[in-house]
């Protein structure tokens, strides 16, 4: 102190200065600062104005700082540490006002940078720091010793101070610091936190709230994020499954049809050979029909039985040895029939050496070899099918490639892909009412391929031809030789079987017959001219448009068309809609494979009079075609 009024034990004088009426009291027994006085007094305001300088500081430098883990190790560092403090630790309190955690620390317990040693987490209510977050107010202990609550963190020491840090009455931390000393803090050592905790409480609670309002945004986000995830995952399943729906739909509508047109065959052609007598030439050809349209319906259920087969992952590999010569001999021998019949040449060419012997399932590679030749030569008019067959040592096996090229129609390259898909065909092509078969052959060697783990690759161009390459991985016998076979070449002529003659039974009927399959056709104008009607035959919607056009032109209108609602570069569907806009008079009856529900009313939407299904009955077909004149001539 610098000195003293002492009331009690001093005497007052007025002392009159330059106004009269002026009176000063003072004491009259003042004694003069001692030198160790007045050097106390000036050390003290010396410590104030550095605290005052400390506490300004670590305002600035709290100003900046936006996280709670910045905020809490400055208090550590800035205001305690250089306060001259020897420890000190900032607790926080958790959300749910239930533990403190340590979260900065100065001191033993802060080795390194913003390391804390062993964290302790202490319950609200426990310990002293525990004490004060829960009551909120400051504590001193003189001797941790006496006090049962003291807990040992990294070493015992006999002081203790705690100091709450509130917001809006509410303890959000604490502020704790120990000394090896006992009775080492004073209240001016509680003022002095206290100070601190007030200067930091407010940037704390913004702080805490600003991170858990970001956390929760952050939740949000997730959540949304999921959300959206979710629902883009049920809006492809929901896509997924009306597709699997549209694809089954699609199969079953296909299958319907590509069922009923053999079957239609083979009634037909079986109740005509039942049916009177008949002379040789009209039996072989009537029986090559139904022989044919059997085979076809053979082939049709047993590649749909073996894609099937193999997608579900129950087909399985029967290995065995097989001539490799021999048996690829044998399968382009089988194809004689085909090209016999199309003049075309078969040719299978060894490029360079082939084993004697490999390890194959005989029944599969026949299979998809048997596929691609049939296919290639399906959609080839003129010119040849090669089968260029070559093989390379891998391991102890060898690497098998067979192409397969054409001279056919060929595809856009863009619709390759398409090409591997069931019940696809090449219908927009100038030979399409040639193209037999349900479109599954490439379908199945993909999923042979796929089960034996070969490749397929294929290269087209429209109008110059196909060549499929598959590259097969297998094993060697071990009596295997290494050969270079002679290249054979196939030929064949064409079957030209006579046509047999008809009877007239439907006199002065004129029929336009709109029907894409060569044997349906065939069977559906043995009938016709049977009974006596003319018959003008096209294969597809845009030739019936013609056909029409010109029967008008002629003045010879039908008196019936009868159309096949699936046929190559117009449908059906198409046709009917476009012969009702030229004002067609005569009945218009779809005749259709397809016979799953939906189908009857969607031919009557397009135009057509009435709807009858494959396979017809050749007794009742003619009758039924009469009745259905006779209703639309009397209605």
């Amino acid at each position: 102190m610098s000195h003293r009024l002492l009331a009690d034990k001093s005497l007052t004088l007025l002392l009159r200065k330059k106004n009269p009426k002026c009176l000063i009291l003072a004491d009259v027994n003042y004694e003069k600062p001692s030198a160790d006085d007045q050097t106390d007094v000036a050390n003290q305001a010396i410590q104030r104005h550095r605290y005052l300088e400390i506490l300004h500081r670590f305002t600035l430098s709290q100003e900046p700082l936006k996280s709670v883990e910045d905020i809490c190790w400055n208090i550590a560092k800035t205001a305690i540490a250089e306060l001259g403090f020897l420890d000190c630790v900032v607790y926080l309190v958790d959300e749910d006002n239930e533990y403190l955690f340590q979260v900065a620390a100065h001191g033993p317990k802060n080795p390194d940078q913003r390391l804390i040693a062993s964290p302790l987490k202490i319950k609200v209510g426990e310990g002293v720091v525990g004490h004060v977050a829960c009551t909120g107010e400051a504590q001193i202990i003189s001797d941790t010793r006496q006090d049962s609550r003291y807990i040992l963190d990294d070493e015992f020491r006999l002081s203790e101070l705690a100091v709450p840090i509130t917001h809006q009455e509410r303890v959000i931390g604490v502020l704790d610091s120990e000394h090896p000393d006992a009775d080492f803090f004073s209240t001016e050592d509680v003022q002095l936190f206290k100070t601190i905790a007030a200067l930091a409480s407010n940037r704390i609670d913004t702080a805490i709230a600003m991170e858990r309002l970001e956390q929760a945004v952050l939740v949000l986000s997730e959540k949304e994020a999921e959300l959206k995830s979710q629902a883009l995952d049920l809006t492809k399943a929901r896509r997924s499954a009306e597709s699997a729906s549209e694809a089954k739909s699609r199969f079953l509508a296909n299958m319907t049809h590509e069922i009923r047109t053999p079957m239609t065959s083979i009634v037909g052609y079986a109740d005509l050979l039942s049916a009177g007598e008949l002379d040789d030439v009209q039996k072989i050809k009537w029986r090559r029909q139904l022989i044919s349209s059997t085979r076809h319906l053979q082939e049709l259920i047993g590649n749909v039985l073996d894609v099937a087969a193999v997608e579900a992952g129950k087909a399985t590999l029967d290995l065995d040895r097989i001539s490799l010569t021999d048996f690829l001999d044998d399968c382009v021998e089988n194809q004689r029939p085909r090209a016999k019949s199309k003049d075309l040449e078969l040719i299978i060419d060894y490029q360079g050496t082939v084993p004697t012997e490999v390890v194959v399932d005989r029944v599969k590679v026949r299979q998809i070899l048997t596929n691609l030749i049939s296919n290639a030569l399906k959609y080839t008019k003129e010119g040849y099918v090669k089968v260029t067959v070559s093989a390379a040592p891998v391991n102890s096996g060898c690497k098998l490639i067979f192409q397969i090229e054409d001279t056919g129609c060929g595809m856009a390259p863009e619709l390759i892909n398409e090409a591997f898909l069931p019940f696809s065909r090449l219908h927009k092509t100038s030979n399409a009412n040639e193209i037999e078969g349900a479109g599954l052959g490439l379908a199945l060697v993909t999923s042979l391929l796929k089960l034996m783990q070969g490749s397929l690759e294929a290269q087209s161009e429209e109008g110059r031809g196909t060549t499929f390459t598959i590259a097969l991985d297998v094993a060697l016998s071990p009596d295997a030789q290494w050969i270079k076979p002679g290249a054979e070449i196939l030929e064949y002529s064409r079957d030209m079987t006579p046509s047999g003659g008809s009877e007239a039974a439907l006199d002065g009927w004129r029929i336009l017959l709109c029907e894409d399959s060569v044997s349906i056709a065939e069977l559906l104008m043995i009938i016709l001219k049977q009974q006596g009607a003319q018959v003008d035959h096209v294969t597809n919607g845009a030739l019936a448009l013609e056909c029409y056009k010109k029967m008008m032109k002629q003045n010879s209108p039908p008196d019936l068309v009868i159309m096949d609602m699936q046929m190559p570069i117009m449908d059906g569907y198409e046709a009917a809609t476009k012969l009702k806009a030229l004002k067609i008079e005569c009945p218009l009856v779809a005749l259709t494979a397809q016979a799953i529900k939906g189908d009857e009313s969607r031919c009557i939407s397009a135009g057509c009079d009435f709807y009858m299904t494959k396979p017809i009955d050749v007794a009742t077909f003619p009758e039924k075609l009469r009745k259905i004149r006779n209703a639309v001539n009397s209605g």
